[in-house]
Protein backbone atom coordinates (compact mmCIF):
# COMPACT_ATOMS: atom_id res chain seq x y z
CA UNK A 1 0.00 0.00 0.00
CA UNK A 2 1.74 3.61 -1.17
CA UNK A 3 0.67 5.72 1.28
CA UNK A 4 2.26 9.51 0.87
CA UNK A 5 1.39 12.34 3.44
CA UNK A 6 0.71 16.15 2.64
CA UNK A 7 -0.20 19.07 5.02
CA UNK A 8 -4.09 19.57 5.67
CA UNK A 9 -5.59 22.28 3.18
CA UNK A 10 -8.73 24.09 3.76
CA UNK A 11 -10.16 21.91 0.50
CA UNK A 12 -9.83 19.17 2.66
CA UNK A 13 -12.76 19.99 5.03
CA UNK A 14 -15.67 18.63 3.39
CA UNK A 15 -14.11 15.51 2.94
CA UNK A 16 -13.13 15.49 6.30
CA UNK A 17 -16.35 17.03 7.54
CA UNK A 18 -18.24 14.21 5.82
CA UNK A 19 -16.53 11.97 7.37
CA UNK A 20 -18.10 12.98 10.56
CA UNK A 21 -21.58 11.46 9.79
CA UNK A 22 -20.00 8.52 10.64
CA UNK A 23 -21.01 7.84 14.26
CA UNK A 24 -18.36 5.85 15.47
CA UNK A 25 -15.80 8.43 14.48
CA UNK A 26 -18.00 11.30 15.47
CA UNK A 27 -17.93 9.67 19.11
CA UNK A 28 -14.17 9.07 19.26
CA UNK A 29 -13.01 12.56 17.83
CA UNK A 30 -13.66 16.34 17.37
CA UNK A 31 -15.38 17.86 14.49
CA UNK A 32 -12.84 19.83 11.99
CA UNK A 33 -14.32 22.89 12.78
CA UNK A 34 -12.70 26.31 11.10
CA UNK A 35 -11.24 26.89 14.72
CA UNK A 36 -9.60 23.17 14.50
CA UNK A 37 -8.57 24.45 10.85
CA UNK A 38 -6.96 27.78 12.44
CA UNK A 39 -5.14 25.56 15.38
CA UNK A 40 -3.53 22.72 13.18
CA UNK A 41 -1.98 25.16 10.31
CA UNK A 42 -1.27 28.12 12.38
CA UNK A 43 2.34 27.43 13.21
CA UNK A 44 4.51 24.70 15.00
CA UNK A 45 2.23 23.69 18.18
CA UNK A 46 -0.55 21.61 16.13
CA UNK A 47 0.55 20.04 12.40
CA UNK A 48 -2.00 17.99 10.87
CA UNK A 49 -1.56 16.06 7.35
CA UNK A 50 -3.62 14.11 5.27
CA UNK A 51 -2.43 10.58 4.09
CA UNK A 52 -3.46 10.35 0.60
CA UNK A 53 -3.04 6.52 -1.71
CA UNK A 54 -3.14 8.12 -4.85
CA UNK A 55 -5.31 10.85 -5.26
CA UNK A 56 -7.80 9.50 -2.50
CA UNK A 57 -7.96 10.98 0.90
CA UNK A 58 -7.60 7.97 2.98
CA UNK A 59 -7.00 9.70 6.69
CA UNK A 60 -6.03 12.42 8.30
CA UNK A 61 -3.03 12.96 11.50
CA UNK A 62 -2.90 15.54 14.02
CA UNK A 63 0.24 15.66 16.24
CA UNK A 64 0.39 18.61 18.94
CA UNK A 65 3.78 18.96 20.01
CA UNK A 66 4.34 19.19 23.92
CA UNK A 67 7.76 21.06 24.11
CA UNK A 68 10.91 19.58 22.05
CA UNK A 69 10.45 15.94 22.73
CA UNK A 70 6.74 14.76 22.84
CA UNK A 71 4.04 14.83 20.18
CA UNK A 72 0.15 13.71 20.94
CA UNK A 73 -1.48 12.03 18.46
CA UNK A 74 -5.05 11.62 16.78
CA UNK A 75 -5.25 9.44 13.73
CA UNK A 76 -8.80 9.40 12.09
CA UNK A 77 -9.30 6.86 9.20
CA UNK A 78 -12.22 7.40 6.04
CA UNK A 79 -14.88 5.42 7.62
CA UNK A 80 -15.39 3.40 4.31
CA UNK A 81 -12.19 1.89 4.88
CA UNK A 82 -12.44 0.69 8.42
CA UNK A 83 -11.65 -2.97 9.06
CA UNK A 84 -9.11 -3.33 6.18
CA UNK A 85 -5.64 -2.76 7.85
CA UNK A 86 -5.65 1.24 6.66
CA UNK A 87 -4.96 2.49 10.16
CA UNK A 88 -2.26 0.44 10.99
CA UNK A 89 -0.71 1.11 7.44
CA UNK A 90 -1.22 4.86 7.83
CA UNK A 91 0.30 5.21 11.29
CA UNK A 92 2.90 2.86 10.34
CA UNK A 93 3.71 5.19 7.12
CA UNK A 94 3.41 8.25 9.34
CA UNK A 95 6.47 6.81 11.97
CA UNK A 96 8.51 6.50 9.02
CA UNK A 97 7.51 9.94 7.04
CA UNK A 98 6.45 12.85 9.29
CA UNK A 99 6.11 11.52 12.62
CA UNK A 100 9.78 11.15 12.60
CA UNK A 101 10.23 14.79 13.25
CA UNK A 102 8.78 13.72 17.46
CA UNK A 103 11.09 11.76 19.54
CA UNK A 104 8.27 10.91 21.22
CA UNK A 105 4.52 10.07 20.26
CA UNK A 106 1.68 9.24 22.35
CA UNK A 107 -2.20 8.29 21.84
CA UNK A 108 -4.83 8.22 24.61
CA UNK A 109 -7.18 6.09 23.46
CA UNK A 110 -10.43 4.81 24.87
CA UNK A 111 -10.48 1.45 26.72
CA UNK A 112 -13.49 0.38 24.35
CA UNK A 113 -11.58 0.97 20.98
CA UNK A 114 -10.30 -2.21 20.30
CA UNK A 115 -9.45 -1.17 17.10
CA UNK A 116 -7.31 1.30 17.70
CA UNK A 117 -5.60 -0.30 20.61
CA UNK A 118 -4.02 -2.95 18.53
CA UNK A 119 -3.10 -0.72 15.77
CA UNK A 120 -1.26 1.12 18.28
CA UNK A 121 0.23 -2.39 19.58
CA UNK A 122 1.13 -3.40 15.76
CA UNK A 123 3.09 -0.26 15.18
CA UNK A 124 4.94 -0.88 18.33
CA UNK A 125 3.58 1.82 20.32
CA UNK A 126 3.92 0.53 24.01
CA UNK A 127 0.64 0.61 26.00
CA UNK A 128 0.38 1.67 29.48
CA UNK A 129 -0.90 -1.01 31.83
CA UNK A 130 -3.19 1.55 33.69
CA UNK A 131 -5.60 4.13 32.24
CA UNK A 132 -4.95 7.69 32.75
CA UNK A 133 -6.79 10.32 34.95
CA UNK A 134 -9.24 10.35 32.16
CA UNK A 135 -9.91 6.80 31.71
CA UNK A 136 -7.87 6.53 28.36
CA UNK A 137 -4.80 3.97 27.83
CA UNK A 138 -1.92 6.25 26.77
CA UNK A 139 0.11 4.19 23.89
CA UNK A 140 3.69 5.58 23.57
CA UNK A 141 5.99 5.55 20.92
CA UNK A 142 9.71 6.46 21.19
CA UNK A 143 11.35 7.14 18.03
CA UNK A 144 14.91 5.39 17.50
CA UNK A 145 17.51 7.68 17.82
CA UNK A 146 18.55 7.79 14.48
CA UNK A 147 14.92 9.07 12.98
CA UNK A 148 14.89 12.38 14.36
CA UNK A 149 14.45 14.82 11.35
CA UNK A 150 11.91 17.89 9.98
CA UNK A 151 9.12 17.48 7.43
Amino acid sequence: MQISFRPLVIGDLPTLRAWFEDAELSRRLSFPTDEWFAHVTNGEAARCWVAMQGDQLIAEVQVDRDGAERGYLDLAVCPDLRGRGFGAAVLSAFLSGPGQAYPILEGRIEPDNAASLACCRHCGFALLPEPDADGFIQAVYKMPRHAFGEF
